[in-house]
């Protein structure tokens, strides 16, 4: 029997992801996941090509990270991930990422569902037409798949979707909203990466070719709030929390 905490994988940051004063952009520890989960689901036999067999496809509903040391230049680092939980049509999956030495660089949890594509909805059935290992009841931080807020948001930006920013399910790749969200960042904001603490994403509806969207922002004490919200079919499509040490 396989199990996932077996593997370790080897990456490290591209060049291309770390900012001007040499700290890993907040999107950037997302792309790191998906590099991981990519090559693990791939082992896995759980990637797109068994998925899509059954008209499935695996979307993220959210990611939260805590980051204990923020990562300055493309140093190596190994990565473990393994599913944790299923609740409903929800599966959560932890993720560990380490230095050289073995000490803890940043950790965190997923959440995802299988979609429909034929209908585009969230598949709900309990079993799945595929085998999927039972999870590892190891649980890393505190997380979940939705955030609400009633705070107020003010616009700072409009965007439309272009051709790059859609992925093979016809829709906007999960790991642009980060960047979305980093394009609002101020010069202070950017200046701070070197005491980033955690960073949430929330994946609340798709964003399509051609919608119009805008971003919006708040702070809260040591938290940025970043809401990107789909004019064009009057939804919010997105929230970026990221939290820094006081």
């Amino acid at each position: 029997m396989i199990n996932e905490k077996d593997f370790i994988y080897e990456i490290e940051p591209d060049f291309s992801e770390l900012n001007e004063y040499g700290y890993l952009k907040p999107y950037a520890y997302q792309s790191l996941f998906d590099k991981i989960a990519e090559r693990h689901l791939n082992r896995l036999n759980l990637n797109i090509d068994t998925t899509i067999k059954y008209d499935l496809a695996w979307v993220l509903i959210s990611i939260s990270l805590e980051i204990i040391k923020p990562i300055k230049g493309c140093n190596k680092l190994f990565a473990q991930t393994w599913h944790s939980q299923k609740k409903g049509p929800f599966f959560r999956r932890e993720l560990v990422f380490k230095d050289e030495n073995g000490d803890l660089i940043f950790h965190g949890a997923t959440f995802s569902v299988l979609l429909d594509l034929k209908t585009r909805t969230i598949f709900r059935k309990k079993e799945t037409p595929f085998y999927i290992g039972s999870p590892i009841p190891e649980i890393t931080i505190e997380a979940s798949p939705s955030f609400k807020t009633d705070i107020t948001f003010t616009d700072v930006d409009k965007r439309k979707v272009y051709n790059s920013f859609l992925d093979r399910l016809g829709h906007v790749n999960n790991t642009r909203y980060g960047e979305f969200a980093y394009d609002a960042f101020t010069d202070e904001e950017k200046e701070k990466l070197n005491n980033i603490k955690r960073y949430e994403v929330y994946f609340l509806s798709e964003l399509r070719d051609k919608d119009i969207f805008s971003v919006q922002k708040a702070n809260i004490e040591n938290k940025i709030i970043i809401r990107g919200v789909n004019e064009t079919k009057g939804e919010t499509s997105f929230d970026v929390l990221i939290e820094f040490n006081k």
